[in-house]
């Protein structure tokens, strides 16, 4: 897997091998470890995003951009996350509706994808709170600011998506 990886893509089933082919070309992409799953590191994303949209790339299924990399360990997962995501505060105006989603391979055994969301919106949602001096408004179905954290073995990737974002490329799509 590399390193550093500014992009999650998930594959058709079964078209791993053909879309790691066409993908090659328009930056480093690597298998993930996990069927399906690749990971790349793309000189623009909105280059990339634009070029997926446009159907490029035989057996995509959907992108999940991240801005920011790092190894976790179960133990670390949640306080490191939490730190992470200090830097979208700014980013999350008074009367928008967010939400944090987090897609997990790896550490099943060891973590909860639904405590790792609970534990890292709320403490975002007591940061909005006072930062703001209002209440925060929580939409877990199509909010205004995403938080999206994709967990890959012992690595881990953190991005914000706005809605509009999520409107103008349907090739993002968190689960």
């Amino acid at each position: 897997m590399l390193k550093e990886w500014n992009v999650v893509v998930v594959a058709e089933s079964g078209s791993e091998k053909q879309l790691l082919e066409s993908l090659s070309e328009d930056g480093d992409f690597r298998r993930s470890g996990f069927r399906d799953v690749l990971v790349g590191l793309v000189p623009d994303i909105s280059d990339f995003l634009e070029e997926a949209e446009s159907g490029r790339y035989r057996g995509l299924s959907r992108v999940i951009p991240v801005e920011d990399t790092f190894f976790v360990s179960p133990d670390n997962l949640i306080d490191i996350l939490k730190k992470k995501i200090e830097r979208y505060i700014d980013e999350i105006e008074p009367g928008d509706t967010f939400a944090v989603r987090v897609e997990r391979r790896g550490m099943k055994e060891d973590i909860s994808g639904r405590v790792v969301e609970r534990e890292v919106g709320g403490y975002l949602y007591d940061l909005i709170e006072r930062i703001h001096s209002k209440k925060p408004k929580v939409d877990l179905k199509n909010p205004d600011k995403l938080i999206v954290i994709e967990i890959i073995g012992n690595r881990c990737g953190v991005g914000f998506i706005t809605r509009e974002m999520r409107e103008k490329y349907s090739v993002i799509r968190v689960k």
